[in-house]
C-alpha cells in the first residue's frame, strides 16, 4: 500500500508562495489606492516583512514554519537572484552610453557630488551616534569603521529599485531617467569597492586580505575585459534585432550569467555584473531583447526578490532610541543625497525642477541598502539597533520617492513624456 503523501508538499508550498508574491502586492498597489503614493517595490518588501519572522513568525509560528521558514524558502532564493540579475541587465540595456559621454564633465561632477556629499553627511551622523548612543557601535568597537559605514549607508542608491521606479513613472526611456541610471551605476561600483576596502582592516576580518585587497584590481580587469573584449565580440554576432533568433537569446543570457558570476567572484556583486552586461549589448538589438525579457522579468520574477528581501528582515525594536536614530538617519540621508545632487546638477546647467528630481531619484535606497546592511551587520561593524534604524530609513526614503517626484514636477513636469521633451 503506498505511503500517504502530505497535503502540503514542497511543490504546493512553492506555488502558494508564488501566488502571494506575484499577485497580492500588485493587487494592493493597483486596486488599493497605493499606485500614486509609493512604488510597487515597497509593497513587495513590506509583504515580505509581514510574512517574515518578525510578524507572521510571531503571531502564527506554526503557519510561518510551514510556509516561510528557511527550509521552505529554498525554492524562492534562486528565482529571486535570477530576477534581480535579469532586471539589472534590462536596466543597463535601457541606458544610452552615448548620452552619458555627451554630458562630459557635468555628469562626473553630479556623480561625485551624489556620492561624496551624503557620505560626508553620513559620517557626521556616525560620529554623532558614537557620542550620543555608544551602544550603536558594532561588536568590533572600531569607531572609524563605524563612521565610514554610516557614510556608505547614507550614500547608497539602489540601482534595481531605481530602475523599477523609473519604469513605473514612465521615465525609463527619458533623459532624466537615463541620467539617474548612469549616476547610480557609477555610484554602485564605487560603493562595492569602498565596502570591500572597509572590511580589509577589521579587527576580526570577515573578508580575507587577498579577496578584499585585490578586489579593486580584479574589478578593473573584469570591466576592461567586458568593454574591450566581450563588447566587440557581441557586436560581431549581434548585428541587429531583425534577425535575432534563439541562438541570439542564448548568447545574451550566457553573457548575462557569466558577467554576473565573474562580478560576484571578484566582489562587485552579481547585480552590477548583470547591469554591465546590459550596457555592452549592441543597441541595434536592444528593442527586441527588451520585448522578450522585460515583461516576464518585471511582472513575474522580480517580485520574488523584493519579497524575499522583506522575509529576511528581523527587526530589533528593543531599543528605546530606535525611532530617534531612524528619524535622524532619514532626515540627514535625504538632505545629503537630494541636496548634494541637486546643487551639483543646478551648477551644471540643469533647471531647479530637474535637479531636485534627480536628487529625489538617487536617494532611493531599497534593496541595495538591505544587502549592504546585512554585510556590515555580519562583519560586526554595526549593531542590530543600527541595522533596524537604517532598514527603516531605506523603506521610508524609497517610499517617499514617487510622492516627492510628483510634488516637485507638478502637473506639467518638464520630464513628463506628454510635455516638451527635457
Amino acid at each position: 500500500m503506498p505511503e500517504h503523501q502530505p497535503f502540503m508538499t514542497p511543490v504546493a508550498i512553492f506555488f502558494i508562495q508564488s501566488l502571494l508574491v506575484v499577485s497580492l502586492p500588485y493587487a494592493a498597489w493597483r486596486f488599493g489606492g497605493l499606485r500614486r503614493v509609493m512604488p510597487l517595490v515597497v509593497i513587495q518588501i513590506v509583504l515580505g516583512v509581514l510574512v517574515g519572522p518578525s510578524v507572521l513568525g510571531h503571531l502564527a509560528p506554526d503557519v510561518w514554519q510551514l510556509m516561510f521558514s528557511t527550509a521552505s524558502l529554498n525554492g524562492l532564493s534562486g528565482t529571486a537572484w535570477l530576477a534581480v540579475v535579469l532586471f539589472a541587465f534590462l536596466t543597463g540595456l535601457h541606458l544610452q552610453p552615448q548620452e552619458i559621454r555627451q554630458l562630459g564633465g557635468s555628469f562626473a561632477v553630479v556623480t561625485l557630488a551624489s556620492v561624496l556629499v551624503p557620505a560626508v553627511v553620513g559620517m557626521g551622523l556616525g560620529w554623532g551616534l558614537i557620542v550620543w548612543y555608544p551602544e550603536a557601535l558594532g561588536e568590533d568597537l572600531s569607531k572609524w569603521h563605524f563612521i565610514i559605514a554610516i557614510g556608505l549607508l547614507c550614500s547608497v542608491t539602489a540601482l534595481p529599485v531605481l530602475g523599477s521606479i523609473l519604469r513605473e513613472s514612465g521615465l525609463i526611456a527619458h533623459r532624466l531617467g537615463r541620467y539617474a541610471l548612469g549616476v547610480a551605476a557609477i555610484s554602485d561600483a564605487l560603493l562595492w569597492i569602498s565596502l570591500a576596502l572597509l572590511l580589509v582592516n577589521l579587527p576580526r576580518p570577515h573578508v580575507s586580505f587577498i579577496s578584499a585587497g585585490w578586489m579593486p584590481v580584479l574589478g578593473l580587469v573584469y570591466m576592461g575585459i567586458m568593454f574591450f573584449a566581450v563588447q566587440p565580440l557581441l557586436a560581431r554576432f549581434i548585428k541587429n534585432g531583425d534577425g535575432f533568433q534563439e541562438s541570439g537569446l542564448v548568447l545574451v543570457c550566457t553573457t548575462i550569467f557569466a558577467s554576473a558570476l565573474v562580478a560576484e567572484l571578484v566582489g562587485l556583486h552579481s547585480t552590477l555584473g548583470g547591469f554591465i552586461a546590459g550596457v555592452i549589448i549592441p543597441r541595434a538589438a536592444a528593442r527586441v531583447i527588451i520585448e522578450r525579457l522585460e515583461p516576464l522579468t518585471v511582472v513575474v520574477l522580480l517580485p520574488f526578490f523584493f519579497t524575499l528581501v522583506g522575509m529576511s528582515i528581523t527587526v530589533d525594536a528593543s531599543s528605546s532610541n530606535l525611532l530617534e536614530i531612524s528619524l535622524l538617519a532619514i532626515g540627514l540621508s535625504m538632505l545629503g543625497k537630494i541636496g548634494g545632487t541637486a546643487m551639483a546638477a543646478r551648477w551644471s546647467g540643469e533647471s531647479w525642477k530637474c535637479s531636485l528630481a534627480l536628487g529625489v531619484l538617487l536617494q532611493t535606497k531599497g534593496m541595495m541598502e538591505v544587502v549592504v546592511l546585512s554585510v556590515l551587520k555580519e562583519a560586526g561593524v554595526i549593531s542590530p539597533m543600527i541595522f533596524s534604524a537604517m532598514l527603516f530609513m531605506a523603506l521610508i526614503t524609497t517610499a517617499a520617492t514617487t510622492p516627492l517626484l510628483r510634488w516637485i514636477g507638478g502637473k506639467d513636469a518638464p520630464w513628463d513624456p506628454k510635455t516638451t521633451a527635457y
